[in-house]
């Protein structure tokens, strides 16, 4: 068996289709593969005989179960390229189509090429596509069923140079592109220069026309420093770049200096997770950014692009293309897991975090961050493809793993269902055991654990599971007579973030209190042991509030009732946004949601308030307390906080629902009472109307005369 790639020739030799053409030619030679050329010709105007005839010239060498990589378009119109793929196949060859670019999305009136470009590809054995956002197109425009897909990510952009260094801090941006074709030259008006190479003039007063120079010299150009820029020239073309390859991207981070890039484009995901360069949506907020940005941190992008650019210009990632693909057309099980459901990657789908912990009992706790709109999820192992476990709800985010081996690597994907099958929209990168642990502990989050063995492994699985990092964990044992304490000690001895203590008990309002005695943290967040944490709460409640300078953080959250997800704890504020607690105060007492896990407390707040012991409803008491002395206060709405009603059949808040409507009202007496005599002087008003708030919802709920009595005697204070 032998191996051939097409080779385009005959166009003008500034031409980067045929440049990249040449250059993947010139990469599978060191591999072995032989080139098969094809000139580009007049092809509308040759006869049939005439093109049998060339085509029988052009695939002359080639044998029976011989392979042909076919570098598509070759530019002669897509009768002359169904040509070629059939006549390879009449001689028993076997097609592998490579795209380049997709003709027929390349400009509206070419549109109509799209359904006849699709059935082109169909007749290939495997695809090699730019992005797999452009594979997911191909599905969605019906490519033929199974097929299979290499995604190649980016261009390689090959070079002999040995005298390419690390980019230096310049504030000048450069555009190896057509001026001609792009409007943005020709109004280039910000102070920040743009260098244009081209020979086109550009109008702009701050473009520079510096000529079209060859890839080695371009590259030596670029090198000196600044930004490459890559950008569209109508929305049109904005989408085309959201599929396909840009050949001027490889150029900038080959010759090693950072890249400025639209929000969407194919690579995206590879320029940000490897900080190549800066995502942006406008060029407006390119030019800022080039602007304000210091030394130190273009030196980042700098060095991370000198660690990156070597796989560019030694060609890497086309020979990892080329290789696979002939793999897979040789190999039955060569990324099978991957074709086992249609994948259409979005944009706006992603998973931001995934983590695999152990968990109590030789078990495996995994959790993940989705963002993007999904009907379930599908957990598969990274090693044999198997599919391991589907989870149906799209909220969920943990999933408990029995006996699964320590060393398993997993994989996430996210899908939706479509007519045949699901459609997978995201994947996760590889989750692994964690071994992260914190610096410092910067946050305390503190669970009282009372006769909860049956579900508070659970509640620490997802509190380890944490993105943020620099936390520690604290469990206070509040006299359990079950075996709770073992398994808090199984986590103990298995995490150094984790603290156990133990007290006789006294109430969950005396173990929080325990446990703000051993919060090392700049702030504290508490967490029941039945309930569970999203993955990234204490992440987005710790950003916003050291953003905000607030002394508290909030969220909204999830009740679990069952299956059922309903939101509580929601306020119509404006996110991530410092307000005052006055202004907080009018929206708590329109729902009286005095819940405290919820939220990100400044340590010293809390330890100057601690909880108040023998109050039933230690929540509604402290809650409003230690929000009076708050200066600040900002809110996520993302529902961080899982609030499980089902996990456990009752609860101490249950247990007061039986009691006589006398010692119901004591109790109710007894929350109000402490945050009247204890909280600030200063909203001592606020409080008051507070407290008016919460009799009157008592009397709304019960028929007691003694509620009216309390109600006028708050109104006399």
């Amino acid at each position: 068996m032998k191996v051939y790639i097409t080779k385009l020739n005959g166009i003008f030799y500034r031409s980067k289709e045929q440049y990249a053409q040449h250059m993947v030619a010139d990469i599978a030679h060191t591999l072995g593969i032989r080139e098969m050329g094809i000139y580009r010709y007049n092809a509308e105007g040759e006869s049939a005989e005439n093109r049998v005839r060339r085509l029988d010239g052009i695939i002359a060498g080639i044998s029976a179960g011989d392979i042909v990589v076919c570098q598509f378009p070759t530019w002669n119109g897509l009768e002359f390229e169904r040509a070629l793929v059939r006549h390879i196949k009449a001689y028993h060859g076997r097609v592998i189509i490579f795209i380049h670019d997709l003709e027929a999305m390349m400009s509206e009136g070419k549109r109509s090429m799209l359904q006849d470009t699709v059935g082109l590809y169909s007749e290939a054995e495997v695809l090699i596509v730019p992005s797999k956002r452009m594979k997911g197109f191909l599905l969605e425009q019906g490519i033929r069923s199974g097929m299979r897909f290499i995604v190649q990510e980016v261009w390689d952009y090959t070079t002999k140079l040995s005298s390419l260094g690390q980019g230096r801090l310049k504030r000048e941006i450069h555009f190896a592109g057509d001026s001609g074709k792009f409007w943005f030259p020709n109004s280039w008006n910000y102070e920040v220069p743009l260098h244009v190479y081209s020979d086109q003039e550009c109008q702009g007063k701050g473009a520079l026309k510096k000529g079209w120079m060859p890839p080695d010299q371009l590259l030596l150009e670029l090198t000196k420093g600044g930004f490459g820029l890559v950008w569209y020239g109508d929305e049109e073309w904005h989408q085309y770049l959201s599929m396909n390859n840009s050949l001027k991207l490889s150029a900038y981070l080959a010759a090693g200096i950072p890249v400025i890039v639209p929000r969407g484009i194919s690579n995206q995901c590879m320029i940000e997770e490897n900080h190549l360069g800066i995502v942006v949506e406008s060029l407006d907020e390119a030019v800022e950014a080039v602007k304000n940005m210091r030394e130190q941190e273009y030196q980042e992008y700098a060095a991370a692009v000198a660690q990156f650019a070597p796989l560019i210009r030694e060609g890497f990632f086309i020979k990892k293309c080329l290789v696979d693909v002939i793999q897979m057309s040789m190999r039955k099980d060569m990324y099978a897991y991957f074709e086992s459901n249609e994948t259409c990657i979005l944009p706006d789908c992603v998973f931001e975090y995934v983590c695999l912990n152990e968990a109590y009992e030789n078990n495996l706790a995994l959790s993940w961050v989705f963002r993007g709109e999904a009907e379930g999820f599908l957990v598969y192992d990274a090693d044999s493809g198997n599919l391991i476990s589907e989870i149906q709800n799209p909220l969920e985010h943990y999933l408990l793993l029995e006996n699964q081996p320590r060393e398993s690597q997993l994989i996430v994907k996210a899908y939706i269902r479509a007519v045949k099958g699901k459609m997978i929209l995201a994947e996760s990168d590889v989750a692994a055991i964690s071994e992260k642990h914190p610096v410092k502990s910067l946050v305390s989050l503190i669970m009282p654990a009372y006769n909860a063995e049956e579900y508070i492994s659970r509640s620490i699985d997802t509190a380890l599971a944490q993105s943020f990092v620099d936390m520690e964990v604290i469990i206070v044992n509040d006299g359990s007579i079950d075996q709770t304490q073992r398994v808090i000690n199984w986590y103990a001895q298995k995490y150094p973030q984790v603290s156990s203590f133990s007290q006789a008990n006294a109430g969950q309002a005396s173990a929080r209190n325990a446990g703000i005695k051993q919060a090392a943290g700049d702030y504290i967040c508490f967490m029941d042991n039945d309930d569970m944490l999203r993955p990234d709460m204490i992440k987005r409640l710790y950003d916003a509030a050291v953003k905000n300078d607030c002394d508290i953080a909030v969220t909204s959250v999830y009740q679990l009732i069952g299956e059922i997800y309903g939101e509580i704890a929601a306020y119509p504020m404006e996110e991530d946004t410092a307000i005052s607690v006055e202004d907080f105060f009018e929206q708590y007492m329109r729902n009286l949601s005095p819940v405290i896990w919820n939220k990100l407390y400044s340590a010293a707040l809390v330890k100057a308030h601690p909880f108040a012991i023998h109050v039933t409803f230690e929540d509604d008491a402290w809650t409003p307390y230690v929000l009076s002395y708050a200066k600040r206060i900002c809110y996520i709405n993302a529902h961080l906080y899982e609030y499980d009603r089902t996990i456990r059949a009752t609860t101490g808040i249950h247990a007061s629902w039986s009691k006589p409507i006398e010692k119901k009202f004591l109790d109710h007496k007894a929350l109000i009472q402490f945050f009247l005599k204890n909280g600030n002087p200063e909203r001592r008003m606020l409080l008051k109307r507070l407290a008016l708030a919460y009799v009157t919802a008592f009397m709304q709920a019960y028929s007691y005369p003694k509620y009216r009595e309390l109600k006028e005697e708050i109104e006399k204070m």
